[in-house]
């Protein structure tokens, strides 16, 4: 787990060519980013520079291997709010299966999660990030009834969204 105060900050996954020593699909914070490439990682936004924590789950927490079930990639949390990521690179033909895919890793996450921690207190998301180059409308009647089922299923909001504000 890391924390950051900074105003600003993103997080992706390790790629080869990023860092070879680290676990590919690994979660990383990035504190300074070119923001001129299109297809940007997660942001968080930090106005108020309050401590936010940062935890890779997905290859960090839980291991890459065969017995443990799909996991998201990381959360990041303060005092109050508790925000669970799956991040996923698609094209449009491929959102709907990518988008599907990861409210299941959330979803096994979650559950696990919800059997070890006590989360009174807290306002619990989950956020699915499909990265893409080009913005594709992302509301319709079953993004809304997913929500609405993920609510009622874990008692967690769901959403889709590239960025967090803390």
């Amino acid at each position: 787990m890391e924390i950051y105060t900074n105003h600003t900050f993103w997080v992706d996954e390790y790629l080869e060519d990023i860092n070879p020593q680290k676990p590919r699909g690994k979660s990383y914070v990035i504190t300074e980013f070119d923001v001129l490439i299109e297809d940007q990682p997660f942001k968080i936004f930090n106005p108020n520079h309050k401590e936010v924590n940062f935890l890779a789950i997905d290859k960090g927490l839980f291991l890459d291997l065969k017995e443990h079930p799909a996991r998201c990639d990381f959360a990041v949390f303060d005092d109050t709010r508790f925000c669970f990521v799956e991040s996923k690179k698609s094209t449009l033909g491929q959102r709907s299966k990518e988008r599907k895919d990861a409210i299941k890793q959330l979803k096994s996450t979650i559950q696990l999660f919800q059997k070890k921690v006590n989360f009174t207190g807290f306002q619990v998301e989950a956020q699915v990030s499909l990265r893409a180059k080009k913005i594709y409308p992302r509301q319709n009647s079953n993004r809304q009834n997913d929500a609405k089922e993920f609510e009622d299923e874990f008692n967690v909001t769901l959403y889709e969204n590239n960025t967090i504000e803390f």
